[in-house]
């Protein structure tokens, strides 16, 4: 259990869930492994007018935790989505020889000694003697102050995913790849950067973040501030009817769930892009309460859908409705949580649609819309009112398109290159959310139009005051008579003037 905590702590720290570390500190033995992915980054495409300061940044130092002899040195090397397939195809642990594996690399990456025609700047030899330049580096001037290494990578058509590996192999004197696996420790401190650093042209919003992770601050900032004023106007409601209803209380929680969620993950993009790494506690708090959040709107819809604060008031949860929307939510949190763990992986593209855990979490939500369309339907068919009838039908329609909106982004998103993918998500499942949300805190508003088709928590002559004024006339010459009266045959013709009426 230990071990799968560990894994899952550091599966956070390297950005499985919300973006690519930018910084990346660890270490590696190549006697143990003999190949590392170290991480995937999306450089963007390089500006014409600004061509140096917009280029793709790889700068970092590589020591040995003990003595080392540098003329067995192992590779270092970034290798383009183009060129990552021959990593992808499945191995004992790389079984597969040197030359195997870097064959095509070899085709345009430079290397001095063996291969000067190359025209790729994508091999650096490790470990790199402290206080000295990594073997490769012909030029001081291109390598970034403070560190032993330096590559620029240059996108000029388009954006594209670069892979970063740690390989034991090194080239022999007759330039033939070999297994080199020295049984010494390297410890690694590796920048990622979308800019020159330093560079006046670099953006705060890009500069650390992989290319398809781009904008995700504002994104998240505009989030927040949306989202801080749809709790504010919940606030100001519930102030006005001091006697709130339970359906205003679950919403007004659920608002407040998604606000500090969102506010802790704008929290960590914000440190992640100054940083590279963010903050761990905030990207995981956050995500805990975005998905509690969606799993909790799902119960209060369902509830409504069963006639919950609606057909009567809402005092008591149902209770069969709770268990079962509690075996769903506590399924979904554990398939949320083992996609991260143990599907996530580096060197193919998966998210939340493209594997098994990810179509379990669609398969629930497609549950929890099928269980509403059949209450909503029971409820409309038991309605006696044909207008309350209708908002009853105008109200499953809505909703039941929020609830397969994430089966049908994932659809939209299944045709979208993974470079915007993330983003494009990201949007869509935060809007949605949030246009729902808005919507049940215009139902519930307590002068809404609506508020008639939903459980009233007014006393008497309040709620007659909101109706008809001739029913607030009734009710007050009823209480007149029948204070009055003596007997039942005082005031005949008033009295059935008032039975006729009522």
């Amino acid at each position: 259990m230990m071990r799968i905590w560990i894994r899952f702590l550091l599966l956070f720290h390297l950005g499985g869930l919300v973006v690519h570390c930018a910084h990346i500190q660890g270490s590696w033995n190549p006697s143990e492994q003999k190949v590392v992915v170290v991480t995937k980054f999306g450089y963007q495409q390089t500006k014409a007018k600004n061509e140096k300061d917009s280029r793709g940044f790889l700068y970092g130092n590589f020591l040995p935790q003990a003595t080392y002899n540098y003329s067995n040195p192992v590779l270092f090397a970034i290798v383009s989505s183009e060129n990552i397939n021959i990593f992808r195809k499945p191995s004992a642990d790389y079984g597969m020889s040197c030359g195997s594996m870097l064959r095509n690399l070899t085709t345009k990456g430079f290397e001095p000694r063996c291969y000067p025609n190359g025209t790729s700047d994508v091999f650096r030899w490790i470990p790199c003697p402290d206080g000295h330049l990594c073997k490769g580096e012909d030029n001081s001037a291109n390598v970034i102050p403070g560190y032993q290494m330096t590559m620029q990578i240059q996108e000029k058509y388009n954006p594209e995913h670069w892979f970063v590996l740690l390989i034991a192999c090194n080239l022999d004197s007759n330039c033939e790849w070999k297994d080199s696996s020295p049984d010494v420790s390297i410890k690694y401190d590796i920048w990622l950067t979308n800019g020159r650093p330093n560079s006046e042209a670099v953006s705060f919003f890009t500069f650390n973040f992989s290319f398809d992770e781009q904008n995700t601050v504002q994104l998240f900032l505009l989030t927040v501030v949306a989202y801080a004023i749809l709790s504010i106007i919940q606030s100001g409601a519930n102030f006005k009817n001091r006697q709130m209803p339970p359906r205003s209380v679950i919403l007004s929680r659920i608002i407040t769930m998604k606000l500090i969620g969102y506010s802790l993950q704008c929290f960590n993009v914000l440190l992640f892009a100054y940083d590279g790494q963010g903050f761990f506690i905030a990207r995981i708090a956050g995500e805990v309460l975005r998905n509690t959040s969606v799993q909790v709107h799902c119960l209060l819809l369902i509830m409504l859908a069963k006639g919950w604060d609606i057909s009567y008031p809402g005092t008591e949860y149902p209770k069969r409705c709770v268990i079962m929307w509690g075996v769903l939510a506590g399924l979904d949190t554990v398939l949320f949580f083992y996609n991260c763990t143990f599907v996530y992986d580096v060197l193919h593209d998966v998210d939340i649609y493209s594997a098994w855990p990810g179509h379990g979490m669609i398969l629930i939500r497609i549950i929890y819309a099928i269980w509403f369309l059949i209450e909503i339907r029971k409820l409309i068919d038991s309605e006696q009112s044909r207008q309350k009838a209708e908002f009853l039908a105008h109200f499953g329609a809505g909703f039941l398109v929020w609830f397969v909106s994430l089966p049908m982004i994932g659809i939209v998103a299944s045709f979208v290159s993974q470079l915007w993918r993330f983003s494009l998500i990201l949007a869509l499942t935060t809007f949605s959310n949030f246009v729902a949300l808005s919507c049940l805190v215009h139902q519930f508003w307590p002068k809404s139009s609506y508020r008639k088709f939903f459980a009233d928590y007014t006393n008497g002559h309040r709620r007659l005051g909101r109706d008809d004024s001739h029913e607030f006339n009734d009710y007050d010459n009823f209480l007149f008579y029948a204070e009055d009266s003596d007997s039942e045959t005082d005031y005949p013709e008033c009295e059935d003037v008032i039975r006729t009426q009522i």
